[in-house]
């Protein structure tokens, strides 16, 4: 079973990114902050289709219209986003997923039910400017009590996420360290463990 989660954003092209959609990416979160809800449902459409042939799930970032007009296989939210409580009511039976920076978060997650929490960042992230470095201490703590699936993200890469598999995270969160690559297919091999 696949264990990547793929993030894609404004910098890569569909056509790139699309090299790495292959059967080992589990996820690929489509998070376009750049955009008007129109552009981002015509992008989210394109990788949709993508998507469903390859069997990948599609999760949207932070747009819970788009989410519900692309019908998505989930959204992803972050802690000053929409609510994990109007996402699970607007957009039911869908998988909620939550940026969590601190066990506090990530224990408040847990209560909420929401079925993945995004942890990190794990180390230095040129994606992130703002994201606080947890480590991988943290990350063991919150595996140890997580009552759902833990996406680690925040500058992963081939050279460090072994540790991270070892540590217990379910998937790996990755976007520059994938689509950044010429060949993006030929890293996610190497990734997916």
């Amino acid at each position: 079973m696949s264990k990547i989660y793929l993030v894609g954003d404004e910098k890569y092209s569909f056509e790139h990114t699309c090299k790495a959609l292959s059967k080992d990416v589990a996820f690929f979160q489509l998070r376009l902050k750049d955009v008007d809800d129109e552009e981002f449902l015509k992008e989210a459409l394109k990788y949709k289709k993508v998507c469903f042939e390859k069997g990948i799930k599609l999760i949207i970032n932070d747009n819970l219209k788009v989410a519900k007009e692309v019908d998505a296989d989930g959204i992803h939210v972050g802690q000053d986003d929409v609510s994990v409580t109007e996402c699970k009511k607007e957009f039911p039976n869908k998988i909620i997923g939550l940026s969590c920076g601190s066990l506090d978060e990530a224990k408040e997650a847990f209560l909420l039910g929401v079925d993945y929490i995004g942890v990190g960042a794990m180390y230095e992230t040129s994606t992130k400017k703002d994201a606080t470095v947890i480590g991988m201490e943290k990350l063991k703590e919150i595996v140890d009590i997580a009552t759902c699936e833990v996406v680690a993200i925040g500058g992963i890469d081939s050279s460090n996420f072994q540790v991270i598999y070892d540590a217990g995270a379910d998937y790996i969160a990755v976007s520059s360290a994938v689509l950044g690559a010429e060949k993006p297919q030929e890293i996610v091999k190497v990734l997916k463990g």
